[in-house]
């Protein structure tokens, strides 16, 4: 059996020191490939969990594994480098730059990590083109629409060619065309190699994945 693409070895998180734990003593694996839904009723840690994985958060006691690393000890410069090239994030909070155009920040991830920005113009077009943006490429963020602006978010998530996207809820509030548009992207970057770990409670997704984990009480089950 090879690496998991995830594993969580005896994780605890706590918020304060004195403070009750939102996860003690967890332990989790996900196989690479993966297509893993995570659920779960408000304030189960959910949303921390993959800020764990995307080394956001540090864990108060244990190891987080991802593709043969240990986050847990690496520098911020170090953990940077993870976002950019082995993860990409679409949180519910999108960080678009708001002046910017759409267009500069599907290319800004590209600055920070050296790629080929005349492919990543191109692959920029072609997930824009995926998620009904094109014609939007030289607008300001702050013109878009909410759910543009979470479809835009996504794109750029995609941007590094990640080998795991982390998305909360990427098709809350989208209307059905749209929802379907993304999840069509996702698929055919599925077929690509991608895997996604990803929060929600959309029946439209979920009937998309493999498997789902029940996050409740600090214990996922699945």
């Amino acid at each position: 059996m090879g690496t998991p693409l995830v594993e969580l070895r005896h994780v605890a998180l706590r918020f304060a020191s004195d403070g009750p734990p939102l996860f003690e003593d967890l332990n989790w694996s996900l196989s690479d490939p993966c297509w893993t839904a995570l659920v779960g009723p408000s304030g189960s840690g959910k949303t921390s969990l993959i800020h764990l994985i995307a080394g956001l958060e540090k864990p108060s006691e244990g190891e987080v594994w991802v593709v043969g690393q240990n986050l847990v000890g690496l520098s911020d410069e170090a953990l940077s480098r993870h976002r950019q090239t082995t993860v990409g994030t679409a949180f519910q909070h999108f960080h678009l730059q708001a002046d910017r155009s759409a267009l500069d920040n599907l290319l800004l991830p590209l600055h920070f990590s050296g790629a080929d920005l005349a492919a990543g113009l191109e692959l920029a077009k072609d997930f824009c083109a995926q998620l009904d943006l094109l014609d939007l490429l030289q607008a300001p963020v702050r013109q878009l629409s909410g759910g543009q602006r979470q479809r835009l978010a996504l794109a750029r998530a995609l941007m590094n060619r990640p080998r795991l996207l982390l998305a909360d809820e990427p098709i809350g509030n989208l209307d059905s065309q749209s929802a379907a548009r993304v999840l069509s992207l996702l698929r055919r970057e599925r077929e690509r190699g991608l895997s996604l770990l990803v929060i929600t409670h959309d029946d439209f997704l979920l009937q998309g994945v493999e498997q789902v984990f029940r996050l409740d009480k600090g214990r996922l089950i699945g």
